[in-house]
């Protein structure tokens, strides 16, 4: 049980450095969906939004995350969708 405490505390730590970096992430999607109204600009950019996606897949050390990284890339730019349309609606 002692190893499963730490692997959780590793869990915990990382957890709240992910959200922090979360938090900064949207931050800067309302920044982003400012500029993108001033510039009426809409939100959806579907090529960006890949080359966001292979250039993180290319940081990946382990390929076997490879689906799971993609995965979470693909929600998290949702998220950042969802945020600036958010932000447009205000």
């Amino acid at each position: 049980m002692d190893k499963l405490n730490e692997y959780r505390n590793e869990i915990d730590e990382i957890d709240k450095q992910i959200t922090a970096l979360f938090e900064k992430r949207m931050d800067i999607s309302k920044k982003i969906a400012k500029s993108k109204k001033e510039q009426q600009i809409g939100i959806l950019n579907a090529k960006r939004e890949e080359e966001v996606i292979q250039k993180n897949l290319s940081y990946l050390k382990n390929k076997e995350y490879r689906f799971v990284l993609e995965g979470f890339f693909r929600n998290l730019m949702n998220l950042s969708k969802l945020i600036q349309s958010e932000e447009n609606d205000n």
